[in-house]
């Protein structure tokens, strides 16, 4: 008994001290280092073209899960790439339509990956954040002036 609640509380430090984001997603610190741009906006415009390429590798495979594996970190890399923008840009009217979109795109991956194993609705949902993607990409370019 004590044995557990000493495997537990070390458990409860480890998340704490990495947060959950290092056990769901271990490689977007990966993915966040390689798309390291100039600025926190730039690091989000490659950011997207790393999920546009990785949308295009899944979409209408059958052996999609580790695809999808990679996207998911992709998607939380950008997720935390938004930290790195400045107050300044943060406060803009083409970043405030960034971040609703970066916020869509986790919804829309959320529902992807509920119905990751239907290949119609995998497919369906592969376009539609393609699309968001793409919109994200042109608010950046736009923040970014």
């Amino acid at each position: 008994m004590k044995a557990s609640w000493k495997l537990m509380l070390a458990g409860m430090v480890m998340v704490t001290l990495t947060g959950c984001g290092s056990l769901m997603h271990p490689r977007a610190g990966e993915f966040l280092e390689q798309a390291k741009g100039s600025s926190g906006i730039e690091t989000e415009i490659n950011l997207t073209n790393m999920v546009e390429a990785s949308i295009k590798a899944v979409q209408g495979k059958a052996d999609y899960q580790d695809g999808l594996d990679t996207l998911h970190n992709q998607v939380y890399a950008l997720k935390k790439a938004a930290c790195q923008v400045t107050e300044e840009q943060g406060k803009t009217v083409a970043y405030a339509k960034a971040h609703t979109l970066r916020r869509e795109i986790g919804t829309i991956f959320h529902r992807l990956w509920k119905n990751r194993e239907d290949q119609a609705l995998r497919d369906m949902h592969l376009e539609l954040l393609a699309k968001r993607v793409g919109e994200l990409r042109e608010a950046l370019q736009a923040a970014k002036g």
